[in-house]
């Protein structure tokens, strides 16, 4: 048996090559290097590079400022001697990784990565304080996806959102209304949007023509959906509910800009929110296209009741319907509660 026929996976196509070489740890796919002369770059042409906890020793007795250490050289040696294109970079570690003394190493790969045009680009990691975008990385029109965690985002003034945009996960990240608008509505072709537990900002006004799916966790005070037609599939928890109690519109607002919605997961109070006054029988357009409906809801609250039986009257084709109670077991009033499941009964 000749060498090329011993050895199989050197013969594989190189995006397949990168595809194995990318579910290692990047320690590992660093040793590949040794197989033979074919391999010894392979590994710096990776297009997705993930720097965590595996790139360094797992030994407990390592004085974890060696840790330190070594995961910031191995990042920038990693991106020092890469050659090919980058798709993904995900930078995940804990305080025994990264600290306030590393925000500089982190705007140096930042200013790197844009510069050699990144797509995906994940920020994982948990300071003493939020961790401040450099401006650079808002110029970064290569963006395809970016995840940000306790981040703090203050762009330029020139700052338009990013125009390839396409998936955005926003984690306690702080930020102005103006600047979350500017974001939302200056990337045309966001079509995925997830926030959880905001700062900065109480309005969630969505601008998104091309979004399809989004998921909104935290406190505010009003959400708006403008030009979302193709939104199917919003996931909405109100923490806290609204010092402005909302106002009869909001449910006619909510679902006129929502005419393609397909799932619906209702979560603490955004229910007060949406039906804050009268609670109508049946919505003023018929929701054609919802076939899933989640919601969590206080079975002792009359208006919330309400509010369910409204939405099933409203969704002619729902095929899947859960509920979860908020209220205590000892609390319930079961004779309400099977009059409510009669109801149900009746309209299936």
């Amino acid at each position: 048996m000749t060498d090329m026929e011993s050895d199989r996976i050197s013969c594989l196509p190189d995006d397949v090559i990168d595809q194995i070489l990318s579910l290692l740890p990047i320690k590992d796919a660093g040793r590949t290097s040794v197989l033979s002369s074919e391999w010894r770059k392979k590994w710096l042409t990776l297009s997705n590079l993930v720097f965590d906890s595996q790139c360094v020793s797992s030994a407990s007795s390592e004085d974890p400022s060696v840790s330190k250490i070594k995961f910031l050289k191995i990042i920038d040696n990693v991106l020092l001697l890469h050659s090919g294109p980058i798709n993904k970079v995900k930078i995940s570690a804990g305080y025994d990784l990264i600290d306030m003394n590393s925000v500089a190493d982190i705007d140096r790969w930042i200013l790197h990565l844009t510069k050699r045009s990144i797509k995906k680009l994940v920020l994982d990691f948990w300071l003493d304080e939020p961790y401040k975008i450099p401006w650079c990385l808002f110029s970064c029109q290569s963006l395809h996806c970016l995840k940000l965690y306790w981040c703090s985002l203050k762009p330029p003034m020139k700052f338009e959102g990013f125009r390839n945009l396409k998936s955005l996960y926003l984690e306690q990240v702080t930020m102005t209304q103006d600047t979350f608008e500017k974001l939302i509505s200056g990337s045309p072709l966001l079509e995925k949007l997830i926030l959880w537990d905001h700062n900065g900002f109480t309005q969630i006004n969505i601008h998104a023509p091309n979004i399809k799916f989004v998921q909104i966790m935290g406190k505010f005070e009003d959400t708006s959906f403008d030009n979302t037609l193709r939104l199917a599939k919003p996931v909405v928890d109100q923490t806290s509910q609204s010092k402005s109690h909302g106002c009869s519109s909001n449910l006619v607002k909510f679902f006129d800009h929502l005419p393609n919605i397909e799932m619906l997961v209702i979560i603490s109070y955004f229910i007060k929110y949406l039906f804050a006054d009268i609670v109508p029988v049946k919505l003023p357009t018929p929701c054609i296209n919802l076939t899933f409906f989640s919601i969590c809801i206080n079975f002792n609250d009359l208006k919330e009741i309400s509010a369910v039986l409204c939405l099933l009257n409203s969704s002619p084709n729902l095929q899947a319907f859960t509920i979860s109670v908020s209220t205590p077991l000892a609390c319930l009033d079961f004779a309400f509660l099977s009059d409510f499941l009669l109801h149900l009964h009746i309209l299936f």
